[in-house]
């Protein structure tokens, strides 16, 4: 890629959702497929990541305690240049299908590998 061509750019709205008992919430955006992503959302143009955080939790169902901005992610993904605001959420209440909640320790299989597992630990530390 050349300096004169730009990047198609994704700015996504992540979130860690974690109730009392210490599980993290995922979701499946696709059931036939067997794979989990955190809950998240691409932000639309002239929308703050707040906004669109707080939609991505009243979709999936649980009662928001909390909701604190902890970071912005930037990196190169496969459909260009990703700026990820994640967000961690403390909840209660049981989910919409098809979203869980899961064992920290415990996580299934997630659809980018080891990054969700390195956003929960990484926001769940902090």
């Amino acid at each position: 890629m050349s300096i004169d061509t730009k990047p198609d750019i994704q700015v996504i709205s992540n979130l860690v959702v974690v109730n009392a008992e210490g599980k993290v919430l995922l979701t499946q955006y696709n059931p036939e497929v067997d794979r989990w992503w955190l809950p998240g959302r691409d932000v639309e143009p002239f929308t703050h990541p707040d906004d669109t955080a707080r939609s991505v939790v009243e979709s999936v169902g649980v009662k928001p305690l909390s909701l604190e901005f902890k970071r912005v992610q930037s990196f190169r993904g496969r459909r260009g240049w990703h700026l990820a605001f994640d967000y961690l959420v403390q909840a209660e209440g049981s989910p919409d299908a098809p979203a869980e909640w899961f064992e920290i320790e415990a996580l299934p299989k997630t659809m980018h590998g080891g990054w969700e597992s390195s956003v929960i630990t990484d926001l769940v530390a902090a």
